[in-house]
């Protein structure tokens, strides 16, 4: 055991538990105790273990020493609220301010729409606090009023006046308050993306609706963001998050990595040609171009050149590449052909670097012609990017640091390796205490592969235990199905042993399967004869939607793929069976798994593979049991479990009862 932390509350910590002096901190205890504060909550129940957390969350906070706190809280404890209550206390007695940090904007949402406001009022505060998203969500007016044809006023005969009305009204411009959908023209018309926003030239800067919200924000005691947007502007813009915080508090923080990845993955594909090098393009831009003496002609001829260039690399690359698409080291042929597509794009770019000058110099005092060139070096930058990533994923330069592929009509490259640019990120925010929570931070009780993955080694750590009684009431069933993946007959067996399984528990089950080609089959038989239960399939409606409805039909089976063993919080007899049909193990052959293995000397299966693994199973076995009265089974349908020992895949379950049958005893 280590020594006392530092500060009033005397908190102990251990790598599995904690011990808690409570008289220290009679407030806490009070306001969580079954008739304290917390009970006015619906369905609240007192746990020991969400005291514990908070307690210890506060004991951090107070800790001028402490920087950086990993908390492990099981499903149940109630993590979000054993966080919040504590730092929302602190800040207010320390004028703190709180960024929170969330994995999705479903869970952003949560916590803006019940979480916040249910905790000012238990709290008596005043909180100021809101929801900020992304500038694409917000609507660009200066876009709006150049939509004269094509986009707005052929949208239908009352959506564009319900439009020009509500941008008039609006006080936020988030287009969320529209109504429409991703798919919708007008969506992308409207947005206030990066990509679309001419910044200080704008004729609209004064109203505009993504600055108005982050001056907002400013004021805010709690803002509450998503890890996209987080590293994203970070590591795209190359400066500061545009927020003043003092404090990170991070929920759902094994996503981490994963958010990183993503932001500072590269991508370019087929159809950026049109986009960037189409005959709409510079006819948008020919009357400033011409009135600049530019020669409009020999910009279209290089454009029309680079546009051909691309589409013959595309169309080469598929012939060129392996199966799977790796770039493990460059093609020289596709090398070759993505250095022409640049050598055009530098042609069409040299005629512009007057008209670079002159606008950096500040020549344009029109604020029209201002907004028209702020346009055009957005473009011009754009064509730069684009080199930028073409060559980049070409050549492979950096493997295994990066991994390099080809899918879907697109090059891609992501790091294999997040902790440096999280590293980065963290050293150049700075927050004075952050906090990183999750049900899975831990492998084997310790924190060394989530801090090996992204580079944050906590001075203060807490693994709260659970606060349900797994050998009651939950069941671990590894079913042997008697065939391996590929073998004839693999996806019809394992078709008719989950139907059976679904049939047998009267719905009430959540389907997690790895393959979208048995997903498929298996939706399809499913949706024959009568059931006497619904049955809801991943695709079949937005995912919101779909939770909904699952939640909502107690006898209902959702099928869907891994991605929803998080996000999924079915308590009572909706849900009482989970069925995974593999261990989730990446496949050998991903660019990213193999680049990790070479990165790891070889090793990536044990260092990486199996760790991840454990983890996704960890978290598809959480949507099962809710709360104390919540009862189920999990059922994998994959032998090895029990078999391959030395994987401990058994491990990423709760202590309960576990079976093993063979497809007979089911």
């Amino acid at each position: 055991m280590n020594a006392p932390l530092n500060g009033a509350p005397r908190v102990l910590q251990k790598v599995v538990g904690i011990e808690v002096n409570y008289t220290t901190e009679l407030s806490l205890k009070d306001f969580y105790s079954p008739s304290g504060k917390m009970s006015r909550l619906p369905s609240y129940e007192f746990r020991p273990q969400q005291l514990e957390a908070a307690l210890a969350v506060q004991g951090f906070l107070r800790d001028a020493d402490a920087a950086v706190l990993a908390l492990e809280a099981p499903t149940g404890v109630g993590k979000t609220f054993a966080v919040l209550v504590p730092a929302l206390m602190e800040a207010r007695r320390q004028g703190a301010r709180i960024l929170f940090l969330t994995a999705s904007i479903a869970l952003q949402e949560q916590v803006i729409g019940k979480d916040l406001p249910r905790l000012a009022e238990l709290l008596d505060s005043d909180l100021r606090f809101g929801l900020l998203k992304g500038r694409a969500n917000y609507a660009c007016l200066r876009r709006a009023g150049s939509l004269s044809g094509p986009s707005l006023f052929d949208a239908g005969p009352d959506e564009p006046k319900e439009i020009k009305r509500w941008l008039q009204e609006t006080e936020t411009g988030d287009l969320a308050e529209l109504g429409l959908s991703p798919s919708n023209p007008l969506t992308a018309d409207l947005s206030a993306g990066a990509r679309q926003c001419v910044g200080p030239a704008c004729p609209y800067r004064d109203r505009c609706f993504v600055v108005r919200a982050y001056r907002r924000a400013q004021d805010w005691d709690v803002a509450v963001a998503n890890y996209n947007l987080f590293f994203s502007h970070i590591l795209e813009g190359g400066g500061a998050f545009p927020l003043r915080y003092d404090w990170l508090l991070c929920d759902e923080a094994h996503r981490i990595p994963d958010a990183v990845r993503s932001s500072s993955a590269v991508r370019v594909g087929a159809e950026s040609g049109p986009g960037l090098f189409g005959p709409r393009v510079l006819q948008g831009f020919a009357p400033l171009l011409r009135a600049q003496f530019v020669p409009v002609e020999e910009l279209q001829t290089h454009a029309s050149r680079a546009r051909e260039e691309l589409r013959k690399l595309f169309t080469t690359l598929p012939l060129l590449l392996p199966r799977g698409g790796e770039l493990s080291a460059p093609n020289e042929e596709l090398l070759h052909q993505g250095q022409a597509v640049a050598e055009e794009a530098d042609l069409l770019l040299r005629p512009l670097q007057a008209f670079e000058e002159r606008f950096m110099a500040g020549s344009f005092s029109d604020k029209g012609e201002a907004a028209r060139g702020a346009e055009l070096m957005r473009w011009i930058d754009d064509v730069r990017e684009f080199k930028r990533n073409l060559i980049w994923c070409l050549s492979a330069a950096r493997f295994p640091s990066w991994a390099y592929w080809a899918e879907s009509g697109a090059l891609t490259s992501k790091p294999v390796a997040a902790s440096e640019i999280v590293q980065e990120v963290l050293q150049k925010e700075a927050p004075e205490k952050l906090v990183l929570t999750s049900a899975t931070l831990t492998q084997g009780g310790g924190f060394d592969f989530w801090s090996r993955e992204t580079g944050i080694v906590p001075d203060r750590s807490l693994v709260v235990d659970s606060p349900f009684d797994f050998s009651r009431q939950m069941e671990v069933l590894v079913l042997d199905v008697g065939l391996h993946v590929g073998e004839p007959g693999y996806d019809e067996r394992m078709c008719r042993i989950m139907e059976r399984l679904c049939d047998k528990n009267g719905g009430r089950t959540l389907v997690l399967l790895s393959s979208l080609r048995l997903l498929n089959a298996f939706a399809d038989r499913m949706r024959t004869g009568d059931r006497g239960y619904s049955v809801l399939v991943q695709g079949d409606m937005p995912q919101r939607q779909l939770l909904k409805r699952f939640t909502e039909d107690e006898t209902s089976t959702l099928i869907g793929s891994i991605s929803f063993r998080e996000g999924v919080d079915v308590p009572g007899e909706g849900l009482t069976q989970v069925i995974i049909d593999r261990i989730p193990f990446p496949h050998p052959n991903d660019p990213m798994v193999r680049a990790r293995n070479e990165l790891e000397g070889g090793k990536g299966f044990v260092r990486v593979t199996l760790p991840t693994a454990r983890t996704l199973l960890r978290q598809a076995a959480g949507r099962l049991i809710r709360s104390s009265s919540d009862h189920g089974r999990v059922v994998l349908l994959d032998v090895r479990a029990v078999e391959r020992k030395d994987w401990r895949i058994l491990s990423a379950f709760p202590p309960c009862r576990l079976r093993k049958l063979s497809v007979e005893g089911v």
